[in-house]
Formats: C-alpha cells, sequence, structure tokens
C-alpha cells in the first residue's frame, strides 16, 4: 500500500528490460516461452511447463542441432529494420507455442523469427536412417562417407567391417564408437570361427589370418557378438539374404525371386555383394533398378546399399544408402574418397597386391 499512498503505481518493465530478459535465456527456452496463468503480465520457463509441445520440440532441437537460432537473431536484431509503429507486438514474441502463432501481415505484424524457424523443425521432423554395408577395414572410405551422410537419426551397418582392407582396427573403433547396430557378416565370422576359412580364397583367407593377429581379443570379442539379423520398422536387416543371412549371394534373378518370395511383400535390406540396387517384382517377372536417387520403398524389394570399402559395380566411389522411414523412400548415394591412402595401408600391412588394385576400378 505505500505506493498508493504516495500517489504512484509500480512501473511496469521498459522494453529494454524485457528484451534483456528474453535474450538472456538460451535459444530453445526463448522461443518456449509462454504466458504465466495466473499472471498473465509475467511469463515463465520453468522447465515443467509449456505443454506436451514443448518436450517435443526440444526433443526435435536435440536431434537437429544446425537449426537452432544462434544469439543475436531474435527480437532485438530482427525488429531493427521496422518502424517503431510496424515492430512485433509482445503476444507474437513471448507467446506460446510456436504452432500457434500466426503471421498478421495486414495489421502490420510479423511473425517471430525463432518461431517460425522451430516450428519448421517441427514440420520437417523425420525418422531418417543411414544403411552402410561391407566397410572392409577402409578407413578412407569410411571417413568420406561419415562426411558426405546428411544428419540422420542412427545408422545401421550391414556387416562385413574387416576383411581386403588394412585398416580392421581404425574401423571397427570408429563403429563401437558410435554405437551403430551392425550385423555380422562372413569375413566377420570367418575372424571368429577359423572353420569357415575353406570356403574362402587364399588371398582372402590370408586377410583374415592378418586381421585376427591385429586387432586384438577385445575386438575379436565385439565381432563374435554381432547378431546375423535384426527388424527394424518392420523391415527385415540382414548381411548376405533372406534364406541365408550370412553366405548366399544375390547377384542374379533366380536367387532374388527365390528370397523374394520369403518376404511376404516385405522388404529387406542386405549387402554382401557389394553391387548396389533394388530387386523387386512386377507382373510376376523380377526386376532390377539402380541409380544414384530416391525410391519408393514397394515391397517385396531387396535393397543393397552397396559397398563402403570394396565396391563392386564399376564404380570406385563409395556407396551407402539413407532410409526415410516415414515417407517410404531409400535414397542411394556416392562419394570419391582417398583411394591412394587406401592403397597406401593395405601395401603397408603386407595384404594381396590385387585388393589393392582393385580399388581403382570398382571391381
Amino acid at each position: 500500500m505505500r505506493h498508493r499512498l504516495r500517489g504512484t503505481w509500480p512501473r511496469r518493465p521498459c522494453r529494454a528490460r524485457l528484451d534483456r530478459r528474453y535474450h538472456r535465456t538460451g535459444a530453445i527456452h526463448r522461443a518456449l516461452r509462454r504466458r504465466c496463468a495466473r499472471h498473465p503480465r509475467r511469463f515463465s520457463c520453468c522447465p515443467n511447463q509449456g505443454g506436451p509441445h514443448r518436450d517435443r520440440v526440444l526433443r526435435d532441437l536435440e536431434r537437429h542441432p544446425q537449426l537452432r537460432i544462434p544469439e543475436g537473431h531474435g527480437r532485438r536484431g530482427a525488429t531493427a529494420a521496422y518502424p517503431r509503429h510496424r515492430r512485433f507486438h509482445r503476444g507474437l514474441q513471448l507467446g506460446r507455442h510456436p504452432g500457434h502463432v500466426r503471421c498478421r501481415s495486414a495489421c502490420g505484424h510479423a511473425a517471430h523469427p525463432v518461431r517460425s524457424h522451430l516450428s519448421a523443425v517441427v514440420r520437417e521432423a523425420r525418422l531418417k536412417i543411414a544403411i552402410f554395408s561391407d566397410i572392409h577395414a577402409n578407413w578412407q572410405a569410411l571417413e568420406a562417407v561419415l562426411r558426405d551422410c546428411p544428419p540422420t537419426d542412427e545408422t545401421l551397418c550391414l556387416g562385413d567391417v574387416v576383411g581386403y582392407g588394412g585398416d580392421p582396427k581404425h574401423c571397427i573403433d570408429e563403429v563401437t564408437k558410435r554405437g551403430w547396430l551392425t550385423l555380422v557378416g562372413n569375413h566377420d565370422r570367418a575372424c571368429t570361427d577359423p572353420e569357415i576359412l575353406e570356403w574362402f580364397n587364399d588371398d582372402a583367407a590370408a586377410v583374415v589370418r592378418w586381421t585376427v593377429d591385429t586387432i586384438g581379443e577385445d575386438r575379436i570379442a565385439w565381432l563374435r557378438g554381432l547378431p546375423d539379423s535384426h527388424v527394424e520398422h518392420d523391415v527385415l536387416l540382414v548381411h548376405a539374404s533372406p534364406r541365408d543371412h550370412i553366405y548366399e549371394y544375390v547377384l542374379d534373378t533366380a536367387v532374388a525371386f527365390a528370397n523374394l518370395e520369403l518376404l511376404n511383400g516385405g522388404v529387406c535390406f542386405h549387402g554382401h555383394t557389394h553391387v548396389p540396387g533394388i530387386f523387386g517384382m512386377s507382373d510376376g517377372q523380377v526386376t532390377h533398378e539402380y541409380r544414384v536417387d530416391k525410391f519408393s520403398l514397394k515391397g517385396p524389394a531387396l535393397i543393397n546399399p552397396g559397398s563402403v570399402g570394396q565396391p563392386r559395380d564399376g564404380s570406385p566411389m563409395a556407396s551407402y544408402g539413407v532410409w526415410d522411414v516415414d515417407n517410404e523412400t531409400f535414397e542411394f548415394r556416392r562419394v570419391k574418397y582417398d583411394v591412394k591412402g587406401a592403397q597406401r595401408a593395405i601395401r603397408k600391412a603386407k595384404l594381396p597386391e590385387r585388393f589393392a588394385l582393385r580399388l581403382e576400378t570398382g571391381r
């Protein structure tokens, strides 16, 4: 009552103070400030407030950090270009969830830049998964693929992290550090089961023996624990084929037809052949498609993303793909890498020369 006796009233915070309070919070919380239900003129940043939208927006921003608005691009910087009578209304700036903001251009108000940006994040967030296969101890190719790969929610590896190449330790350490779900390939299995080396040619078997002597017991134990199949969003993932998860090569229409029948209209990602492409069915006939492009996933289909470290389709570029789960599409991608560096690693390890030479032609 003291201010009433003096004949004065408490002054509202000036615009500069509101700006300082607004910019003092982080980019995420700044965009999620909302009016307090008890005091409409006040605003709240309490972590427990904001409704169900807040958690979803925070999760999307953590998933896509490149879409955050940096400091200095908020209200103060955006309003500088507007006359005073056309500056942003406080209700638009410090209001509620970004989805509730409306652009009232007819009234001279513009949508808040942080708000509209966060709304785009929520709208465009989709589940995307990178699919790698047959790295084959080629660190230079794996490094190039990691640089080229667009932001994804997770990565799946279809097996054969080792074999042929000269950097098995580096590749295994990178895969384990990133925590990728990895399946076992025939070269991975050969490192833990010497009996199957009888099925390998002499040069490939020599590389497996060198790998076992090089990588150490911890990495061998990791290879031993790899699963041979996995189901992700109702899609089967194997190294070789649905009929034989580790060893069968799907290279012709007869083998493809037998495996497509086992899918019952479903989709399977596989590797092993080092040849990218999609086997499908059309009018009872087996079809095969491939180009560096985006394809819709229509079952039954066998999808091979190609090989990261040992491509054999005539192109020396590393091959992989990105699976858009929500849109049901798969995009084949290719990227150049340091072939000379991969060849030097093979020669430094004194592995068979033909594994170095074939990297130049992709055969």
